[in-house]
């Protein structure tokens, strides 16, 4: 009987091994994911558990004020996934997706980390406060606010000052995120009705129309950053989030090795990566 168990298992560990490697190579086209196709596909969660470093690693991390749902971008990205019970991060959390983007495979290190009040000036202090979060050598930022909570902006303004100041920001990119767009002029009272709760809710929708406005204009005049505005909750262009972020890396790596000689595009201009790239996920 152990002969025949011993087989048995054999084939359940070879039959689960095939599995995983088509899992790993399976290819997910954003474009397609961002028409509206991701319902027709099962995917399976990427390994969490931590990878290690190489050169070639591209290392993401996301940076915000606290429920913005930095985390739940995360989950959908990854998972496809959102829960509605808000959980603070409490510790380091890392993925680890496969993106390949105008025929170029990257692999990304994706670090969710805890609200840190402060972008640490030197090496010390990360050591000191924030150890293991990677928050200085990362290549690229994804900051993300509160779009129903326009303070959660100021936030991100104040970090991204420090991150400035303390670190050489030239070839890293740093992408704004506005989430929760799908609250946007719902904050409505609800003691008035009819034509008095229509007219409160339009002037309320011009308010968050010239606030975002200003804010747009600053990220991508300004700073010179990049910018998206999504919904977690309901998956609104997340794909969109990380493919305007790895168009902008894919461009700095095409410059930094010399495979063109066309400028490095400006990412704010236009608000988006060009239509006949090509991104997808494995």
């Amino acid at each position: 009987m152990n002969r025949f168990q011993d087989k048995r298992d054999k084939e359940e560990d070879s039959s689960k091994l095939n599995c995983t490697r088509r899992h790993n190579i399976m290819e997910l086209d954003l474009d397609y994911l961002e028409r509206g196709g991701a319902s027709s596909l099962t995917v399976g969660a990427p390994s969490v558990e931590p990878s290690p470093d190489s050169l070639d690693l591209i290392k993401v991390v996301l940076l915000g004020a606290p429920a913005v749902g930095k985390t739940s971008i995360i989950q959908q990205f990854v998972w496809s996934d959102f829960s509605e019970e808000y959980v603070p991060t409490d510790r380091k959390h890392t993925f680890y997706p496969s993106v390949i983007i105008n025929e170029h495979l990257y692999e990304v290190k994706i670090t969710d980390v805890p609200v840190i009040p402060y972008f640490p000036i030197n090496s010390y202090y990360e050591w000191a406060h924030y150890r293991f979060y990677g928050l200085r050598n990362a290549t690229a930022y994804i900051l993300v606010f509160d779009l129903s909570n326009v303070e959660t902006f100021q936030y991100i303004r104040a970090l991204r000052e420090q991150m400035v100041e303390s670190r050489d920001m030239r070839n890293v990119p740093v992408l704004v995120v506005g989430n929760k767009q799908d609250l946007l002029c719902s904050n409505v009272p609800s003691g008035t009705t009819g034509l008095q709760q229509l007219a409160m809710a339009e002037s309320a929708c011009v308010d968050s129309r010239e606030k975002r406005r200003n804010i747009v204009n600053l990220v991508r005049k300004h700073w010179k950053c990049g910018y998206v505005e999504c919904s977690a909750k309901y998956n609104w262009r997340v794909i969109a989030v990380f493919k305007e972020l790895m168009e902008m890396i894919d461009a700095l790596e095409w410059t930094s090795a010399g495979r063109g000689l066309d400028p490095v595009p400006e990412f704010s201009i236009g608000g988006g990566p060009s239509e006949n790239s090509r991104c997808a996920i494995a």
